[in-house]
Parts: structure tokens; sequence; C-alpha cells
């Protein structure tokens, strides 16, 4: 796959995250370091102007991050990245750098003052709209303020059925799928 990544039209950011797959929150901490945590309960909000939510425990650092800079990246990894996946979501970026200990590759975003993992389908960069803690789940808003994605898994919708454009669904557990090879029109 490409290290490359294409500019997205905004009002086409949500198709990245629109068929649910896990995504990571890359942010960064207090201390100047770089974290990233998996988050499997995200979607698109709105399209005009993009949105997206995401839930975080209040409790964790990631949450604290994005209420400190009221900024993230949400970052859409590859089916290949499942490893890595699993592993940043084994640890808190309280005990590890993630970045470090696992050696992850990775850019800071244009816009945002995160870091996003090489080899990822796309990312989009995020300022927080509203932080909603206290619900049955704490929920984070965020608007849209850059996408972009590999160009060879996006023609004018993410191309799942394809290598490059396949993501990861969490199942529960250690269990991912990705998307059918085959499209439904």
């Amino acid at each position: 796959m490409s290290d490359q990544y294409v500019e997205l039209p905004l009002d086409q950011s949500h198709q990245l995250v629109n068929h649910g797959p896990v995504v990571w929150l890359s942010t960064k901490n207090a201390d100047g370091t770089y974290d990233i945590a998996p988050v499997a309960w995200n979607c698109p909000a709105g399209k005009a102007p993009p949105k997206l939510l995401a839930v975080v425990g209040r409790g964790h650092r990631t949450w604290e991050n994005i209420e400190r800079t009221g900024r993230f990246i949400t970052v859409v990894p590859h089916r290949s990245q499942r490893t890595l996946v699993m592993e940043t979501g084994s640890v808190s970026g309280r005990e590890a750098n993630k970045f470090e200990k696992f050696g992850i590759d990775a850019f800071t975003g244009a816009q945002v003052d995160a870091l996003v993992p090489r080899g990822c389908v796309g990312f989009l960069e995020c300022e927080v709209e509203n932080a909603l803690a206290g619900l049955p789940a704490d929920v984070i808003l965020g608007r849209v303020l850059r996408s972009a994605v590999a160009p060879e898994a996006f023609d004018d919708r993410l191309l799942v059925e394809t290598e490059a454009g396949q993501t990861l669904h969490h199942l529960g557990g250690r269990f991912f799928a990705t998307p059918a090879k085959q499209i439904l029109s």
C-alpha cells in the first residue's frame, strides 16, 4: 500500500468511517509525547460540516488529552495493522509511550499536532465541538478540519473490496472482521 495520502474533500470525509471500522484516536500528552488508542465505538455525526462521534472513557489518557488540547486525529487502520491495534489497546498511555514501545512509524498531521501511523487507510484531523461526560457513555464530538486517504483505497467511495481499502471491524475480544469482497448496489 502507498505511503502517500491525498486530500479528501470534506464533504466526502464521512465515507472513511461510515462503514463502522475500528479507529485509532491519536493525541498529544501534556509532556509533549504522543499517544494513540483504538476505539471501536465511533461514527459520522454530520456531513456539512463533517463531524464524528467517538466513545472514549473519561478516565482514559485519550480523554484528558482531547479535553486539554481540543484536537485529535481519527485514524482508520488497515487490516494489516491488526496486531498493532491490539498492542496499542493493551497498554495505557500513562504507562508507556506507545509509538516508541511498538515502533510505530508515523508522521504529524497538517492541522492537528498528533501522529498518524504510516500504512493506514486514511485519517481525519478533528477539533472538539463538544465533550459529553457522564452519560451512559462518555462521547467526544469532533468537527473534521482535514481528511486524507491512500489514493488506491478511494475512488468516489472507500474501496473496501480492494486490498488497499481493507479496514478492521471489532467483533469483541481478539476477533475482527474485514469488509466483504462483494459490493451490492
